[in-house]
């Protein structure tokens, strides 16, 4: 078994609560911000992986990773200021020869710094039409068995989106279209994704997720980990992008993906061998909360949020 000098570590974790988590919304893509719950949530993980790495003698996370969604983003921002840590957010974009390109820059690998590279590849799942649904709603519609299917099937996927209803249009002014909650219009918020060339979803199922993080975990997160020798670093993701994290990471079988519920806002620690990078285990560092939070996440559409 490998010390803890010789492993390389992987803080992962969900987002905290978001606007529409609390409303037990389907929110896929669209920008939703996160509720003072969320906020506080972001907190008490810093302080985890505060607590974790002074218990181990180890340095905080010296780099970080989000997707382009504010969740992330907001999470991120709230762990930095906990943990006294700066540093700027940069997009990263393109296919897997562009990824493998990736670099940071060496001076910011120093303490008390924490460059953060956002990439559409960690975003969650796009939900297609159901977007902005209220999952009560769509479960009455669907049933049981089909909205299951969906949610948690590997090959589950919604209906295909319409952009040109449930995304925000240039000039638009109200919710003439009758959606509350819409997705950013892509040409502005992904524009960088557009010049490289991206093709973004409009519904998936997890196993496209999976596709579309294989590249950058092993292009970029594990890459820059051995080439800068890092001791970790720190992901906030989604359900579905940590649950693909996770089915790539351990092997987990597409019948045992299904029963993997990610809570929000509790870190989880995935360890590699430094030489190798073979994965040791993975285990959170509040394993009874978790527990407890991921039954209420399978639950979402069948009870009310507290």
């Amino acid at each position: 078994m490998a010390s803890q000098q010789d492993t390389f570590k992987i803080f992962v974790l969900r987002h905290g609560q978001s606007e529409l988590n609390h409303e037990n919304i389907f929110c896929g893509w669209i920008d939703a911000r996160l509720t003072d719950k969320g906020k506080q949530q972001a907190r008490n993980s810093a302080q985890l992986i505060k607590q974790y790495c002074d218990n181990n003698d180890e340095p905080l996370p010296q780099v970080g990773y989000t997707s382009r969604l504010v969740r992330t983003q907001q999470t991120m921002e709230v762990i930095m200021e906990e943990l006294a840590l700066k540093g700027d957010f940069s997009v990263i974009s393109g296919d897997v020869h562009a990824l493998k390109k990736i670099e940071l820059p060496d001076e910011l690998l120093v303490k008390g710094q924490l460059p953060v590279l956002q990439t559409w590849r960690l975003n969650e799942r796009h939900y297609g039409a159901w977007q902005g649904q209220r999952k009560p709603n769509v479960l009455k519609d669907v049933g049981d068995e089909e909205y299951m299917r969906i949610r948690r099937d590997y090959q589950g996927k919604p209906p295909l989106v319409d952009l040109s209803l449930e995304m925000v249009q240039p000039n638009e002014k109200g919710a003439a279209t009758g959606y509350e909650f819409k997705e950013p219009n892509r040409t502005v918020k992904y524009a960088t994704e557009d010049a490289a060339g991206e093709t973004l979803p409009i519904s998936e199922s997890l196993a496209e997720v999976v596709t579309r993080i294989r590249p950058f975990l092993d292009g970029v997160v594990l890459r820059i980990a051995k080439k800068y020798k890092l001791d970790s670093c720190i992901i906030v993701g989604h359900g579905s992008s940590v649950r693909s994290l996770l089915k790539i990471i351990e092997d987990i079988t597409d019948q045992e993906i299904k029963n993997v519920d990610i809570p929000n806002g509790i870190p989880l620690v995935i360890e590699f061998d430094k030489n190798d990078l073979s994965f040791i285990k993975s285990f959170y560092l509040d394993p009874e909360s978790a527990k407890i939070n991921a039954a209420k996440v399978r639950k979402e559409g069948f009870e009310k949020n507290p």
